[in-house]
């Protein structure tokens, strides 16, 4: 459910407090310091080390192209990644069964690979840090959705003439959480269309277009992707000719900026309202100079934890790999690490 308390109750609360009167005439309580105080309660309880349930979103998924290891996104307030899974969307072995899924493992940094396998490590960069391809005239963009194999295509975004980053959304292909790939209901493998064939002049938008701008290109179709956005990165590179993946990554959301005293304690529900006023309660006490503040600031803290830790009662289903042998290193000398994301021997399954 979405968050009805708002920072204006919150506010209220603390006016019974006579020993924050000297915070309560600063401004008049009636913007600031009270919207900076809940600002920084917001960026404690949604700090990184705190991975709530209710804070995750899904990245929107997308397919793989063969070669290509950065997807521009239009995502702009990822704080973390949690996760990721890939799925072997053209699978039609079993029509009645799910499709195969395998895990990916969230990781802070990717370089720039040149190796080819099953991509089973992700991370995220800021768009503009992406890498990009060279846009070609009259060429016809192949589809991976509903095809055996990954087809032939240059890296799918670019920078156009006037600065923006033009990208192809996979949602252009039919695939979505809800498509026939996605639930494991039968689809057929003698290819979807494709997502056309590109004109003869390279196509551009309007110098600082807005996101989600569509731009015609012959019959393929172009989105402007949010310059302050993030793209996923993937290791290693997905294989020329190899299986086509829907990569769908799970993170955590940014805190939000609150700009008003009408604004609501969202993501925060309302049943963890008693945090963010004991964390507002904590601050404004320090903002008081009052020598309880310490006392009331740690109270808060675990609180927090607490909260968290209710968490542990759901079973965990990480599993534990070693890295390597007793004697040390990797006797497969492929320059892949083992571990939760891969514990395989020498060439991908």
């Amino acid at each position: 459910m979405a968050s009805t308390i708002t920072l204006a109750q919150i506010v209220n609360s603390s006016r019974v407090y006579k020993e924050l009167e000297p915070v309560k005439q600063a401004g008049g309580f009636t913007q600031e310091p009270a919207l900076t105080i809940a600002n920084d309660v917001m960026q404690k309880i949604l700090a990184q080390t705190l991975n709530w349930k209710w804070n995750r979103a899904y990245i929107p998924p997308f397919l793989t192209v063969a070669l290509q290891q950065d997807y521009v996104t239009n995502v702009t307030n990822l704080g973390w990644l949690e996760q990721a899974w890939r799925i072997d969307i053209n699978n039609n072995t079993n029509p009645n069964a799910p499709k195969p899924l395998f895990a990916m493992e969230a990781v802070r940094d990717l370089e720039q690979t040149a190796y080819q396998a099953s991509p089973f490590n992700i991370s995220y960069i800021p768009n503009s840090l992406a890498f990009m391809g060279q846009w070609q005239p009259n060429y016809t963009i192949q589809c991976g959705y509903g095809v055996a194999q990954t087809p032939v295509s240059f890296i799918q975004q670019f920078i156009d003439a006037n600065g923006n980053i033009l990208f192809i959304n996979s949602a252009a292909c039919g695939i979505t959480f809800n498509s026939p790939g996605f639930s494991g209901t039968p689809i057929s493998l003698t290819g979807y269309n494709p997502y056309g064939t590109t004109g003869s002049v390279q196509p551009s938008a309007p110098a600082g277009s807005p996101a989600g701008t569509q731009v015609n290109d012959g019959t393929v179709t172009w989105t402007v992707a949010d310059p302050t956005g993030y793209a996923m990165r993937v290791a290693p590179l997905p294989a020329f000719s190899g299986i086509v993946w829907q990569i769908i990554p799970v993170y955590q959301m940014k805190p939000p900026n609150l700009t008003s005293l009408q604004n609501t304690i969202a993501p925060i529900p309302d049943e963890l309202g008693y945090l963010f006023r004991e964390g507002f309660m904590a601050m404004c006490y320090e903002h008081a100079g009052s020598r309880l503040a310490a006392s009331k600031y740690a109270k808060w803290e675990e609180a927090i934890y607490i909260a968290l830790r209710a968490g542990d009662r759901e079973r965990d289903s990480a599993t534990m790999y070693p890295s390597e042998s007793i004697l040390g290193g990797n006797p497969y000398n492929n320059g892949l690490p083992f571990g939760p994301a891969w514990p395989f021997q020498f060439y991908p399954g």
